[in-house]
């Protein structure tokens, strides 16, 4: 057999052959193990790389912003190892179990809003790895706007976007073989991005911030930790997604450990590398947001740049494969493969176009997903573990009153806590709560610790003593 028909039977044999449905019991043959390379292929890309440089750019000092980064990554990673144990169980994705939670119509709502929050990943993921690829191909120190407005990332967003859109047409089993691969090729380049960052150690020991008063160190303080939290719990919706196919009595505790790792130290290891690549250079300077890590590896550049195109296309192939499951639960009925070729002809259009306010536009982008994600996870987690106690079944019912309810009271209850006032956006939105009572303008923002403790106490009270679900297969 010649090496071209090994290749093709193995994408074959890899290629999706299921959408949104159970996966049968006999076809679920993954192993626990894999969600360890999956989430750590996954998160050692450019996204929290990116996040790295913006916390250290808010100011804090190396260690406090570490510690932050650590923390916020740490609780964000627990939310997502829970979601992660939800697929093993029941073999759906995880946009379909929110239908219960939901009902029907309002689980679609939700699943067209987790549709917005992978297309925005998509959207971010691809700027990045698209500069890096720009610099590589025009070969220049950094790229002005003048050479962008004349057309010049429109090839390596189209490069960049293509090569996702062949991961994510194959499917679940090429998905996961590919992050395995980059866990190991992202790995050995970061490796060596962390030696050539710390061989500067003395000039990252001297490195200074401005003072700090007490309250806006707090303030700065808790920014940190909730951009943080947001990058790595925003993967919650997608979780029982890429665990659906292990056999349903594989241990939770097995299926919760390899998520957590896999996700957090890589996380963790990319922020790190993010904020020493801004000690080192200041980021500020710098129109392309991948010319930092070229400054910093001078003649081997190339491994850096290559480091974040890999990456970028490690993150996305998860993004647009869990977009098109999203959009497929919201109940309009168009092929996957349709799907794919939409959202990635928009995600090259904001792309393109979204290049030049990449910096504030990540800020906000990240914040919002705070907002909305949290008390959805809150109330899938009451829902299956609480209330059910980790069985699933479709349900019958249009809206699930309890679930839609505990939502947009979490929500309403959330605004009060939000504080926006020092992030340095050009929008931003004061609680009263964290006005009056949190410190006023440098009030840490506590909202969505809020809304996700509100949202499972008020869900587990009403299932209990709120409107009746019917279920049913």
């Amino acid at each position: 057999m010649s090496s071209e028909q090994v290749f093709t039977n193995t994408i074959t044999r890899l290629e999706e052959k299921h959408d949104i449905e159970m996966i049968p019991e006999n076809e679920r043959r993954q192993k626990p193990s894999s969600l360890f390379f999956l989430w750590f292929g996954s998160n050692l890309t450019i996204g929290d790389f990116a996040l790295g440089i913006l916390a250290a750019y808010l100011g804090m000092p190396v260690m406090w912003t570490l510690l932050s980064m650590t923390l916020g990554t740490v609780f964000g990673g627990i939310l997502l190892a829970v979601m992660s144990g939800m697929g093993s169980r029941s073999g759906y994705p995880q946009m379909v179990l929110g239908r219960r939670s939901f009902g029907n119509s309002g689980g679609s709502v939700m699943a067209f809003l987790q549709w917005m929050n992978t297309t925005g990943w998509l959207v971010f993921n691809t700027i990045i790895s698209a500069s890096a690829l720009g610099l590589m191909i025009y070969a220049s120190g950094s790229i002005s706007a003048g050479s962008f407005s004349v057309g010049l990332y429109i090839i390596p967003i189209l490069i960049i976007s293509f090569l996702v859109f062949v991961l994510a047409y194959i499917g679940h089993g090429f998905v996961h073989l590919f992050e395995k691969i980059m866990s190991l090729v992202i790995g050995v380049l970061f490796v060596y991005i962390s030696v050539v960052s710390l061989q500067n150690v003395s000039l990252i020991t001297s490195y200074t911030t401005p003072s700090l008063s007490p309250d806006a160190f707090v303030g700065l303080f808790a920014s940190i930790f909730a951009l943080s939290f947001s990058y790595i719990m925003s993967w919650g919706p997608y979780a029982s997604d890429y665990s659906r196919y292990l056999p349903s009595g594989t241990k939770s505790s097995k299926v919760f450990g390899y998520t957590f790792l896999g996700a957090v130290l890589s996380t963790i290891w990319a922020e790190i590398a993010g904020m020493l690549v801004f000690v080192l250079t200041g980021v500020s300077n710098y129109l392309n947001p991948a010319a930092p890590l070229q400054s910093v590896l001078g003649k081997y550049a190339f491994l850096g740049l290559i480091t974040l195109v890999l990456g970028g296309l490690s993150a996305n192939a998860l993004n647009l494969y869990s977009n098109s499951l999203s959009f497929r639960t919201t109940g309009i009925r168009v092929s996957r493969r349709v799907l794919l070729v939409f959202t990635t002809a928009i995600a090259v259009i904001l792309s393109y176009f979204g290049y030049l306010a990449f910096a504030e536009d990540y800020e906000y982008f990240l914040y919002l997903l705070d907002y909305w994600i949290t008390p959805w996870i809150g109330i899938m987690i009451a829902d299956f573990f609480i209330v059910h106690r980790g069985e699933f079944r479709l349900t019958k019912t249009a809206f699930n009153w309890n679930g839609i309810i505990s939502y947009v009271v979490a929500l309403a209850l959330s605004l009060a806590f939000i504080n926006q006032s020092f992030n340095g956006l050009a929008l931003y939105y004061e609680g009263f709560v964290a006005t009056a009572y949190l410190g006023g303008a440098y009030a840490p923002d506590i909202s969505y610790f809020v809304s996700f403790a509100a949202a499972i106490i008020l869900y587990v009270v009403l299932s209990r003593y709120g409107v009746k679900e019917r279920s049913g297969a």
